[in-house]
Protein backbone atom coordinates (compact mmCIF):
# COMPACT_ATOMS: atom_id res chain seq x y z
CA UNK A 1 0.00 0.00 0.00
CA UNK A 2 2.62 2.52 1.12
CA UNK A 3 4.43 4.17 -1.84
CA UNK A 4 7.87 2.17 -2.26
CA UNK A 5 9.84 4.76 -4.31
CA UNK A 6 12.47 7.21 -2.67
CA UNK A 7 9.97 10.41 -3.12
CA UNK A 8 7.73 10.44 0.31
CA UNK A 9 3.83 11.37 -1.00
CA UNK A 10 1.30 12.91 1.89
CA UNK A 11 -2.37 12.96 1.18
CA UNK A 12 -4.05 16.10 2.81
CA UNK A 13 -7.90 15.94 3.24
CA UNK A 14 -9.79 18.84 3.92
CA UNK A 15 -13.52 20.39 2.83
CA UNK A 16 -15.04 23.29 2.08
CA UNK A 17 -16.94 24.44 4.72
CA UNK A 18 -15.23 28.00 6.05
CA UNK A 19 -11.72 28.68 4.17
CA UNK A 20 -9.61 27.88 7.23
CA UNK A 21 -9.97 24.28 7.07
CA UNK A 22 -8.42 24.45 3.61
CA UNK A 23 -5.63 27.22 4.46
CA UNK A 24 -4.57 25.23 7.12
CA UNK A 25 -3.91 22.06 4.43
CA UNK A 26 -1.86 24.81 1.94
CA UNK A 27 0.04 25.76 5.14
CA UNK A 28 1.01 22.12 6.12
CA UNK A 29 1.64 21.61 2.40
CA UNK A 30 4.27 24.41 2.21
CA UNK A 31 6.26 24.03 5.74
CA UNK A 32 6.56 20.24 4.96
CA UNK A 33 8.31 21.22 1.57
CA UNK A 34 10.06 23.47 3.30
CA UNK A 35 11.64 20.56 5.27
CA UNK A 36 11.70 18.22 2.19
CA UNK A 37 11.09 19.53 -1.31
CA UNK A 38 11.45 15.76 -2.48
CA UNK A 39 7.99 15.06 -0.43
CA UNK A 40 4.84 14.77 -2.94
CA UNK A 41 1.70 16.51 -1.35
CA UNK A 42 -1.68 16.33 -2.42
CA UNK A 43 -4.39 18.41 -1.34
CA UNK A 44 -7.78 16.81 -2.08
CA UNK A 45 -11.52 17.92 -0.90
CA UNK A 46 -12.75 14.85 1.19
CA UNK A 47 -16.14 15.10 -0.34
CA UNK A 48 -14.64 15.66 -3.99
CA UNK A 49 -12.80 12.30 -3.96
CA UNK A 50 -16.07 10.09 -2.59
CA UNK A 51 -18.99 11.59 -3.95
CA UNK A 52 -18.03 14.72 -5.54
CA UNK A 53 -21.94 15.59 -7.31
CA UNK A 54 -22.88 16.52 -3.45
CA UNK A 55 -20.28 18.74 -2.34
CA UNK A 56 -21.94 22.41 -3.54
CA UNK A 57 -25.56 21.22 -1.58
CA UNK A 58 -23.55 20.60 1.37
CA UNK A 59 -21.22 23.54 1.06
CA UNK A 60 -24.56 25.68 0.45
CA UNK A 61 -26.41 23.91 3.17
CA UNK A 62 -23.81 24.69 5.73
CA UNK A 63 -23.71 28.35 5.16
CA UNK A 64 -27.42 28.55 4.92
CA UNK A 65 -27.34 26.67 8.57
CA UNK A 66 -24.84 28.72 10.22
CA UNK A 67 -26.24 32.13 8.96
CA UNK A 68 -30.19 31.30 9.34
CA UNK A 69 -29.98 28.42 11.91
CA UNK A 70 -27.39 28.29 14.28
CA UNK A 71 -29.30 27.19 16.98
CA UNK A 72 -29.97 23.97 15.67
CA UNK A 73 -26.27 23.98 13.79
CA UNK A 74 -25.09 24.45 17.71
CA UNK A 75 -27.39 21.30 18.92
CA UNK A 76 -25.54 19.35 16.36
CA UNK A 77 -22.20 20.93 16.96
CA UNK A 78 -22.48 20.56 20.90
CA UNK A 79 -23.78 16.83 20.73
CA UNK A 80 -21.01 15.88 18.53
CA UNK A 81 -18.68 17.48 21.06
CA UNK A 82 -19.23 15.36 24.04
CA UNK A 83 -20.27 11.89 21.56
CA UNK A 84 -17.94 8.90 21.19
CA UNK A 85 -16.79 9.74 17.64
CA UNK A 86 -16.48 5.92 16.92
CA UNK A 87 -20.39 5.81 17.05
CA UNK A 88 -20.85 8.59 14.75
CA UNK A 89 -22.13 7.17 11.39
CA UNK A 90 -21.70 10.30 9.57
CA UNK A 91 -18.77 9.31 7.11
CA UNK A 92 -20.05 6.30 6.36
CA UNK A 93 -21.23 7.44 3.22
CA UNK A 94 -18.10 8.94 2.01
CA UNK A 95 -15.90 6.32 3.19
CA UNK A 96 -16.38 3.31 0.50
CA UNK A 97 -15.20 5.44 -2.70
CA UNK A 98 -12.72 7.58 -0.42
CA UNK A 99 -11.39 4.27 0.38
CA UNK A 100 -10.99 3.75 -2.70
CA UNK A 101 -9.18 6.60 -3.68
CA UNK A 102 -6.78 6.27 -0.56
CA UNK A 103 -5.77 2.78 -2.01
CA UNK A 104 -5.28 4.64 -5.85
CA UNK A 105 -3.13 7.45 -4.28
CA UNK A 106 -0.81 4.75 -2.00
CA UNK A 107 0.02 7.63 0.73
CA UNK A 108 3.01 7.41 3.40
CA UNK A 109 1.09 9.67 5.45
CA UNK A 110 -2.74 10.82 5.74
CA UNK A 111 -3.42 14.68 7.13
CA UNK A 112 -6.94 15.31 7.98
CA UNK A 113 -8.06 18.81 8.72
CA UNK A 114 -11.67 18.30 9.16
CA UNK A 115 -13.46 15.57 11.36
CA UNK A 116 -15.71 13.74 8.84
CA UNK A 117 -12.32 13.47 7.06
CA UNK A 118 -10.35 11.99 9.86
CA UNK A 119 -13.57 9.56 10.87
CA UNK A 120 -13.38 8.35 6.98
CA UNK A 121 -9.22 7.73 7.75
CA UNK A 122 -10.15 5.95 10.65
CA UNK A 123 -13.03 3.67 8.84
CA UNK A 124 -10.30 3.08 6.38
CA UNK A 125 -8.03 1.48 9.29
CA UNK A 126 -10.29 -0.59 10.91
CA UNK A 127 -11.10 -1.79 7.66
CA UNK A 128 -7.81 -2.57 5.89
CA UNK A 129 -5.67 -3.70 9.15
CA UNK A 130 -3.12 -5.24 7.72
CA UNK A 131 -1.85 -1.73 5.69
CA UNK A 132 0.46 0.54 7.71
CA UNK A 133 -0.49 3.76 7.31
CA UNK A 134 -0.06 6.74 9.80
CA UNK A 135 -2.49 9.77 10.29
CA UNK A 136 -2.54 13.18 11.76
CA UNK A 137 -5.57 14.92 12.45
CA UNK A 138 -5.25 18.96 12.90
CA UNK A 139 -7.65 20.75 14.98
CA UNK A 140 -8.79 24.19 12.97
CA UNK A 141 -10.45 25.87 16.10
CA UNK A 142 -9.54 26.03 19.75
CA UNK A 143 -12.14 23.48 20.98
CA UNK A 144 -11.70 20.04 22.80
CA UNK A 145 -14.32 18.43 20.92
CA UNK A 146 -14.57 14.35 20.49
CA UNK A 147 -15.57 14.33 16.96
CA UNK A 148 -11.89 15.35 15.58
CA UNK A 149 -10.53 12.32 17.98
CA UNK A 150 -9.98 8.58 17.10
CA UNK A 151 -8.44 5.58 18.27
CA UNK A 152 -6.30 5.31 15.31
CA UNK A 153 -4.90 8.62 14.93
CA UNK A 154 -1.03 8.67 14.97
CA UNK A 155 -0.27 12.42 15.96
CA UNK A 156 -2.85 15.60 16.50
CA UNK A 157 -1.72 18.92 15.93
CA UNK A 158 -4.10 21.38 18.36
CA UNK A 159 -4.36 25.07 18.68
CA UNK A 160 -3.19 25.47 22.15
CA UNK A 161 -1.82 24.02 25.07
CA UNK A 162 -4.94 24.02 27.29
CA UNK A 163 -6.74 22.53 24.30
CA UNK A 164 -3.37 19.60 24.90
CA UNK A 165 -4.28 19.42 28.47
CA UNK A 166 -7.99 18.87 28.03
CA UNK A 167 -7.31 15.66 25.60
CA UNK A 168 -4.64 14.19 28.16
CA UNK A 169 -7.92 14.66 30.80
CA UNK A 170 -9.76 12.79 28.15
CA UNK A 171 -7.34 9.97 28.16
CA UNK A 172 -4.61 10.90 25.19
CA UNK A 173 -1.89 10.02 25.09
CA UNK A 174 0.14 13.55 25.62
CA UNK A 175 2.87 12.26 22.99
CA UNK A 176 0.46 12.60 20.24
CA UNK A 177 -0.40 15.83 21.00
CA UNK A 178 1.61 18.54 19.16
CA UNK A 179 0.72 22.08 20.22
CA UNK A 180 1.08 24.11 16.67
CA UNK A 181 -1.19 26.36 16.73
CA UNK A 182 -4.03 26.35 13.86
CA UNK A 183 -1.34 26.15 10.70
CA UNK A 184 -1.21 29.32 8.36
CA UNK A 185 0.60 30.75 5.87
CA UNK A 186 4.03 32.44 6.98
CA UNK A 187 3.22 35.26 5.21
CA UNK A 188 1.26 36.37 7.92
CA UNK A 189 4.16 36.39 10.68
CA UNK A 190 5.75 39.10 12.25
CA UNK A 191 8.20 39.53 14.70
CA UNK A 192 7.96 42.92 15.31
CA UNK A 193 4.74 45.54 14.92
CA UNK A 194 5.30 48.72 13.51
CA UNK A 195 2.76 51.39 15.21
CA UNK A 196 2.27 55.40 14.78
CA UNK A 197 2.53 56.73 18.31
CA UNK A 198 -0.83 57.87 19.47
CA UNK A 199 -2.90 56.53 16.46
CA UNK A 200 -4.57 53.78 15.89
CA UNK A 201 -4.60 51.58 12.59
CA UNK A 202 -8.17 49.35 12.28
CA UNK A 203 -8.79 46.49 9.89
CA UNK A 204 -12.38 45.55 9.59
CA UNK A 205 -12.55 41.96 7.74
CA UNK A 206 -15.16 39.89 7.28
CA UNK A 207 -13.36 36.92 5.95
CA UNK A 208 -13.88 35.42 2.15
CA UNK A 209 -17.37 36.26 1.84
CA UNK A 210 -17.73 39.84 3.28
CA UNK A 211 -20.01 38.76 5.86
CA UNK A 212 -19.48 41.15 8.75
CA UNK A 213 -21.01 41.34 11.97
CA UNK A 214 -21.79 44.39 12.29
CA UNK A 215 -24.14 46.74 9.75
CA UNK A 216 -24.32 49.30 7.32
CA UNK A 217 -25.42 51.82 10.10
CA UNK A 218 -23.10 50.73 12.22
CA UNK A 219 -20.50 51.25 9.86
CA UNK A 220 -21.45 54.56 8.85
CA UNK A 221 -21.37 55.70 12.45
CA UNK A 222 -17.85 54.95 12.71
CA UNK A 223 -17.57 56.90 9.61
CA UNK A 224 -18.91 59.64 11.34
CA UNK A 225 -17.32 59.09 14.72
CA UNK A 226 -13.79 59.07 12.91
CA UNK A 227 -13.96 62.13 11.05
CA UNK A 228 -14.15 64.23 14.30
CA UNK A 229 -10.96 61.99 15.46
CA UNK A 230 -8.60 61.43 12.14
CA UNK A 231 -5.89 62.13 14.38
CA UNK A 232 -6.72 59.31 16.71
CA UNK A 233 -7.46 56.53 14.43
CA UNK A 234 -7.50 54.99 10.82
CA UNK A 235 -10.05 53.06 9.68
CA UNK A 236 -9.69 50.19 6.58
CA UNK A 237 -12.72 47.73 5.43
CA UNK A 238 -12.27 44.61 3.17
CA UNK A 239 -15.31 43.70 1.58
CA UNK A 240 -14.20 40.14 0.18
CA UNK A 241 -16.42 38.73 -2.39
CA UNK A 242 -19.65 40.90 -1.36
CA UNK A 243 -19.60 42.91 -4.20
CA UNK A 244 -23.03 44.61 -3.18
CA UNK A 245 -21.40 45.93 0.07
CA UNK A 246 -18.65 47.11 -1.53
CA UNK A 247 -20.84 48.84 -4.14
CA UNK A 248 -22.99 50.57 -1.43
CA UNK A 249 -19.52 51.70 0.42
CA UNK A 250 -18.14 53.11 -2.25
CA UNK A 251 -20.75 54.60 -4.32
CA UNK A 252 -24.57 54.37 -3.28
CA UNK A 253 -24.00 55.51 0.14
CA UNK A 254 -20.24 55.90 0.36
CA UNK A 255 -18.12 56.20 3.30
CA UNK A 256 -16.19 59.27 3.56
CA UNK A 257 -13.15 58.94 6.01
CA UNK A 258 -12.99 54.58 6.09
CA UNK A 259 -11.02 53.12 2.91
CA UNK A 260 -12.88 50.44 1.25
CA UNK A 261 -11.72 47.48 -0.14
CA UNK A 262 -13.17 45.01 -2.25
CA UNK A 263 -11.28 41.16 -2.42
CA UNK A 264 -7.30 41.43 -1.92
CA UNK A 265 -4.63 39.17 -2.66
CA UNK A 266 -2.55 40.83 0.33
CA UNK A 267 -4.61 40.20 3.65
CA UNK A 268 -1.12 39.47 5.45
CA UNK A 269 0.31 42.77 4.73
CA UNK A 270 -2.74 44.11 5.98
CA UNK A 271 -3.03 42.91 8.72
CA UNK A 272 0.64 43.04 9.55
CA UNK A 273 -0.05 47.24 8.79
CA UNK A 274 -2.54 47.40 11.22
CA UNK A 275 -2.88 48.14 15.08
CA UNK A 276 -6.31 46.30 15.67
CA UNK A 277 -8.60 43.72 13.42
CA UNK A 278 -12.12 44.24 13.47
CA UNK A 279 -13.49 40.43 12.43
CA UNK A 280 -15.07 37.24 12.72
CA UNK A 281 -13.92 34.69 15.45
CA UNK A 282 -12.35 32.04 13.09
CA UNK A 283 -9.78 29.60 14.05
CA UNK A 284 -7.63 30.60 10.77
CA UNK A 285 -8.41 34.56 11.46
CA UNK A 286 -7.49 34.00 15.15
CA UNK A 287 -4.33 32.75 14.63
CA UNK A 288 -3.41 34.55 11.54
CA UNK A 289 -4.04 37.50 14.13
CA UNK A 290 -1.85 36.07 17.05
CA UNK A 291 1.42 35.40 14.07
CA UNK A 292 0.89 39.26 12.93
CA UNK A 293 0.90 40.34 16.69
CA UNK A 294 -2.71 42.14 15.99
CA UNK A 295 -4.99 42.13 18.71
CA UNK A 296 -8.67 41.30 18.17
CA UNK A 297 -11.77 42.89 18.33
CA UNK A 298 -14.45 40.00 17.87
CA UNK A 299 -19.14 40.40 18.42
CA UNK A 300 -19.62 37.57 20.35
CA UNK A 301 -20.50 34.78 18.62
CA UNK A 302 -23.17 32.88 18.24
CA UNK A 303 -21.25 29.39 16.55
CA UNK A 304 -20.23 26.50 18.74
CA UNK A 305 -16.68 26.43 17.49
CA UNK A 306 -16.74 30.75 17.40
CA UNK A 307 -18.14 30.72 20.61
CA UNK A 308 -15.08 28.76 21.94
CA UNK A 309 -12.76 30.85 20.12
CA UNK A 310 -13.86 33.58 21.67
CA UNK A 311 -13.51 32.02 25.12
CA UNK A 312 -9.69 31.97 24.06
CA UNK A 313 -9.51 35.35 23.13
CA UNK A 314 -10.72 36.01 26.24
CA UNK A 315 -8.48 33.86 28.72
CA UNK A 316 -5.54 34.57 26.73
CA UNK A 317 -6.29 38.40 27.25
CA UNK A 318 -5.61 38.91 23.15
CA UNK A 319 -8.34 41.03 22.04
CA UNK A 320 -11.85 42.18 23.45
CA UNK A 321 -15.63 40.57 22.49
CA UNK A 322 -18.33 43.00 22.25
CA UNK A 323 -21.96 42.70 22.44
CA UNK A 324 -23.62 44.81 19.60
CA UNK A 325 -22.70 48.10 17.99
CA UNK A 326 -23.56 50.21 20.88
CA UNK A 327 -20.81 48.14 22.76
CA UNK A 328 -18.34 48.66 20.23
CA UNK A 329 -19.02 52.54 19.75
CA UNK A 330 -17.49 52.52 23.63
CA UNK A 331 -14.53 50.69 22.16
CA UNK A 332 -14.21 53.63 19.50
CA UNK A 333 -14.14 56.17 22.19
CA UNK A 334 -12.45 54.90 24.39
CA UNK A 335 -9.88 54.19 21.69
CA UNK A 336 -10.37 58.19 20.28
CA UNK A 337 -9.72 59.26 24.13
CA UNK A 338 -6.17 57.82 24.71
CA UNK A 339 -7.40 55.56 27.24
CA UNK A 340 -6.97 52.40 25.26
CA UNK A 341 -3.13 52.25 25.86
CA UNK A 342 -2.52 50.17 28.12
CA UNK A 343 -4.99 47.65 26.05
CA UNK A 344 -3.56 46.74 23.76
CA UNK A 345 0.05 47.06 25.36
CA UNK A 346 -1.71 44.42 27.34
CA UNK A 347 -2.63 41.75 24.55
CA UNK A 348 0.26 42.90 22.23
CA UNK A 349 2.49 41.28 25.69
CA UNK A 350 -0.37 37.81 25.88
CA UNK A 351 0.49 37.39 22.10
CA UNK A 352 4.02 37.18 22.19
CA UNK A 353 3.51 35.20 25.39
CA UNK A 354 1.64 32.68 23.36
CA UNK A 355 3.19 32.32 20.57
CA UNK A 356 6.60 31.23 22.40
CA UNK A 357 3.87 28.21 23.45
CA UNK A 358 3.17 27.00 20.41
CA UNK A 359 5.14 25.09 17.53
CA UNK A 360 4.00 26.31 14.56
CA UNK A 361 7.20 25.80 12.71
CA UNK A 362 7.66 22.28 13.84
CA UNK A 363 4.58 21.03 11.65
CA UNK A 364 6.77 19.79 8.89
CA UNK A 365 9.39 18.11 11.59
CA UNK A 366 6.35 16.34 13.06
CA UNK A 367 5.04 14.81 10.32
CA UNK A 368 7.86 13.54 8.50
CA UNK A 369 9.17 12.22 11.73
CA UNK A 370 6.09 10.42 11.54
CA UNK A 371 6.72 8.93 8.64
CA UNK A 372 10.06 7.99 8.75
CA UNK A 373 9.31 5.82 12.32
CA UNK A 374 6.60 3.79 10.94
CA UNK A 375 8.44 3.32 7.81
Amino acid sequence: MINTDNQKRILILTAQFGAGHISAARAIKDDILEKDSNCEIIIENFIDASIPMINKPMVKFYENNTKYTPGFYNYYYYLKKSFDSRHDIAHKMYTPKLSKYILQTKPDLIISTFPLAAACVYNFKVKNPDIHLPSITVITDVVDSLEWTFPSTDMYFVPSSEIKNRFVQKGMNPDSIKVTGVPINKAFYCDKKESSPNKYRLLLVGGGRGLFDIDEDCMHWIDDFISNHSDKIEVTIVTGSNEKLYDNLKSKKPLSNIKVLGFVNDMFNLIKEHDLLLTKPGGATLFEAIHSQTPVIVRLPKLGQEIENAKFIIDKGIGLLYNDCDDLKEIFMKIASGDFNSNIDFMQYNIKDLKNSIHADKIGEYALELINNKS
